[in-house]
């Protein structure tokens, strides 16, 4: 644990020591994030499906954490806010780990993870080196069956504490309405992309926060040349590597977009040990795999799936390799694509946020 931890966990203790007579209201939940200052995603739906429910007091506490000394301070007093919040509330629902649930969670209070991806290509959590160890959740979602040992282990939780629900945005999926209305309105901002082929690179970081983060990206000048004048390449980077850009004519900056829509608008996807995978894999669309680094990755940070074995598309460690993969997808094999989302994402029938409202009444109904 570093200097900067040590000295919030102390003050942590202080403002614990002073909040001594506040209890846990029965009805009250908070959702807390740093990494939106909005309610959105699975946050937004989740919220809107509890509210229909008529009995809790729902609460909110989202930030964007900035690494910079005026992130750092307004993270330092938030995470004092944060505990006072977590002692009044009966449950506490966050998309990222947190740092004052792991090291002063309230004994009256649950803890719902609602982890921001429906599964983990790498390794990520308890299993990789890291500045605290992740505890304290009482339950944790996920997409299927398979990732609760995974998730387990990362989250320091039980098996049985892993519940396989399902994402509520992928429900997003489910309702047609839903995806015409972000189309019309995707086009709407960038309308010189109706009608074309758009091909969605959506890069996760490398590294970690206490190495720091870095870029494993396409070279566009090498990439240029293999896209035909009707198609065009969307680009949105990990929003822990900011505001990355791409030189290029053919490629446009969506980094600010919401990725389900552009999901949904595109033809083909490129990543690498991106979660994004799992969700793409719903739409039935080729996905290609940009890996230059795969054999580092599987030594320094580790791979939770058999990458090599069980990716549905090119494996490509090469630009040359991804435009012949990008030339050549109309030999997808697609029959390989529904095998991967059988194993790792298995619920597709709109009923994902239902099933985790159900989860919440029963957490609540046992904490009462």
């Amino acid at each position: 644990m570093g200097l900067s931890k040590l000295v919030l966990k102390i003050a942590l203790s202080i403002v614990n020591a002073c909040t001594f007579f506040l209890h846990p209201k029965w009805n009250r939940i908070t959702f807390v994030s740093l990494t939106s200052d909005v309610l959105s995603g699975d946050f937004l739906r989740l919220s809107k499906a509890l509210e229909k429910e008529h009995r809790y007091d729902l609460r909110y506490n989202l930030i964007v954490f900035k690494q910079n000394i005026w992130g750092q301070i307004a993270y330092f007093f938030n995470c004092l806010k944060q505990l006072v919040e977590y002692k009044r509330s009966a449950l506490v629902i966050l998309n990222d780990n947190n740092f004052v649930i792991s090291v002063m969670k309230p004994k009256q209070t649950k803890v719902l993870q609602i982890w921001h991806a429906p599964g983990a290509v790498k390794k990520f959590g308890n299993q990789i080196k890291r500045q605290y160890k992740i505890r304290n959740y009482d339950a944790v979602i996920c997409s299927a069956p398979y990732w609760k040992e995974c998730f387990a282990e990362a989250f320091g939780v039980f098996p049985e504490q892993v519940y396989p629900t399902g994402m509520p945005r992928i429900d997003d999926l489910y309702d047609q309405s839903v995806r015409k209305a972000n189309r019309d309105a995707f086009y709407e901002k960038y309308p010189q992309t109706k009608g074309k082929r758009l091909i969605l690179y959506a890069p996760t970081f490398r590294g970690n926060i206490i190495d720091g983060f870095q870029i494993e990206s396409l070279n566009m000048s090498k990439i240029d040349p293999a896209l035909k004048e009707n198609t065009l390449l969307l680009y949105k980077f990990h929003p822990l590597l900011g505001d990355v850009q791409l030189s290029s004519k053919k490629a446009i900056d969506v980094n600010a977009e919401d990725l389900y829509t552009l999901m949904e608008v595109s033809d083909c996807l490129i990543s690498d040990y991106s979660s994004v995978f799992f969700d793409y894999s719903l739409l039935n669309k080729p996905m290609l795999s940009f890996v230059p680094d795969l054999e580092m990755y599987k030594k320094t940070i580790g791979l939770n799936i058999a990458y090599e074995k069980e990716f549905p598309g090119p494996i490509c460690k090469t630009e040359e390799e991804i435009c012949a993969a990008i030339q050549n997808l109309h030999t997808y094999d697609h029959e390989k694509l529904q095998s991967f989302r059988n194993r790792y994402i298995v619920d597709f029938d709109g009923k994902n946020t239902e099933r985790i409202v159900h989860l919440i009444n029963s957490l609540l109904k046992k904490a009462q």
